[in-house]
């Protein structure tokens, strides 16, 4: 075949390529955070017309406004008004595609904040008429607000949603006939849902494509997918007498910082007892969610904004710090100040760690030996900068670039990760967020040398615990106990 012949060919498939490549690179945004900015400026227009005519009285009525009671009015009218319009379904996340407006329900809603309230926000009206005036201004101006915001919303949220910022992507495991089920139902587009393809283990075309279905992969290319962020949910639909293979699966997907589910015919006793799993669906097809995605929605942007902003603040107290440390490791012993370890971050990505250097060796090999307490290797800087653990210090500069944060499952070297996924099913879930200077394990008591199994298996208990139930409070209570811990010296060597 000629190169002209060719060219066609080539230049479409690599259109193609670069049209996929964009698609499942493109940034997706949470349904939630947007519908709950939606219920943000449903609140801001109903403070807003609370302002107006008490701006008008004053400024034109020469009336002198106490504006404590007149925006504390507004707050508990939006705070009303929104709670209702969240229990009517006008925050729903599956309508993204066409944003509810309903002007009955809106005026129908605000009618009832208002009369909640009635009285809290008027202790300077002049009398009866200038009350009703009042609420007649509030109530028009408010009403007038939130129907320009939601058809701005509309528009907006619609455009989003046909450009695929919402779309949430999901895989299938098991080519049957419930992929099938699952594939009829998502190729719906106003769901916002995205079929992101079959994986399956199975050799020979007649047991893996029997629904016309086309097999993405197998389940190490299904991993990768999910390591890379290409998938936001993967749906384990195998047959009933399938049910031990599925949980086998499950137990290996664990580890992807993504949504998991399982058709509800799996055996209830196959299912680990000691979790509470809800039951949801897509489409006609009923699930069991055997694990939730971990930090989504607003999860993620609290997440960077506690890592950047404590970190910064923390890097400009610590200066002084991270110079006497470095000043005392330089006149101690010849080497280097920073000491730099290949670890996994979120996902397994390898990232380079910093510490500052406490031993006469600079381990980062196929055998690393941790530290014990009275190890010949620490040097006697080393010695105090480990018991302060003031050597972890340097890895404020990971958490600013990105590659760790504040609070997370410490990291661990290359070749304990690999020792220690071979012995332990579920040490690989660790890496579905960033690793942290500090974390729950560290301040529950098992920081130091992990020389068994069992205090290795009671860390990532810790670890998995911190991941299923993260909130911004246990990560400053975690912080909080860290510094006690360091000042007290616990656990170091």
């Amino acid at each position: 075949m000629s190169a002209s012949a060719s060219s066609p060919a080539l230049q479409s498939g690599l259109f193609e390529a670069l049209a996929e490549v964009e698609h499942t690179s493109r940034p997706r945004w949470s349904r939630q955070v947007a519908a709950d900015l939606v219920g943000l400026a449903d609140a801001t227009a109903i403070v807003l017309g609370a302002i107006l005519p008490a701006t008008i009285y004053q400024v034109y009525g020469g009336v002198a406004i106490n504006w404590f009671p007149v925006i504390q009015s507004g707050l508990i009218t939006s705070i009303i008004a929104v709670s209702c319009l969240r229990s009517w379904g006008l925050y729903a996340t599956d309508k993204m595609h066409s944003f509810p407006i309903e002007p009955q329900r809106l005026f129908l809603v605000l009618i009832l904040a208002f009369a909640a309230v009635q009285g809290i926000g008027l202790p300077f009206a002049p009398g009866a008429t200038h009350a009703w005036v009042w609420y007649v201004v509030w109530l028009s101006a408010s009403f007038t607000l939130i129907l320009w915001s939601r058809m701005m919303a509309q528009m907006i949220l619609g455009k989003l949603t046909a450009a695929g910022r919402f779309d949430t992507r999901v895989a299938v495991f098991g080519a049957g006939t419930i992929a099938r089920r699952v594939y009829d139902h998502l190729t719906n587009p106003a769901l916002g849902v995205t079929f992101a393809g079959v994986y399956d283990d199975r050799q020979g075309q007649d047991r893996l494509n029997p629904e016309g279905l086309t097999v993405s992969g197998r389940l190490d290319d299904l991993i990768e997918a999910g390591r890379a962020g290409r998938i936001d949910q993967i749906v384990i639909a195998l047959p009933q007498a399938a049910d031990r293979r599925a949980v086998e699966i499950a137990k290996k997907l664990e580890q992807l910082p993504v949504s998991l589910h399982m058709v509800t015919h799996i055996a209830s006793d196959l299912v680990d007892s000691t979790a509470m799993h809800r039951v949801s669906s897509i489409g006609p097809v009923g699930l069991i969610d055997v694990k939730r995605k971990p930090l989504a929605d607003w999860a993620p942007l609290v997440k960077r904004v506690e890592d950047y902003g404590l970190g910064l603040l923390l890097v400009i107290v610590a200066t002084p710090i991270l110079l006497l440390c470095a000043l005392a490791i330089k006149l101690d012993s010849r080497g280097p100040v920073l000491f730099r370890q290949r670890r996994h971050g979120v996902n397994q990505k390898v990232i380079e760690v910093l510490k500052f250097r406490t031993m006469t060796v600079m381990e980062d090999g196929t055998e690393i030996s941790q530290a014990t307490k009275n190890d010949v290797r620490i040097t006697r800087v080393g010695r105090i900068l480990r018991r302060t653990s003031l050597d972890e210090l340097p890895q404020l500069i990971n958490v600013l670039k990105g590659d760790m944060s504040l609070v997370g499952p410490r990291p661990h070297a290359l070749v304990h990760d690999e020792h220690w996924g071979e012995m332990l099913e579920r040490y690989a879930n660790r890496h579905q967020v960033k690793p942290g200077i500090t974390g729950l394990a560290q301040v529950m008591g098992r920081r130091g040398v992990t020389d068994t199994t069992d205090k290795m298996k009671a860390r990532v208990e810790l670890d998995l615990a911190y991941i299923a139930n993260w909130s911004l409070g246990t990560d400053l209570k975690i912080l909080a106990k860290t510094i006690r811990a360091v000042i007290r010296g616990e656990n170091a060597n």
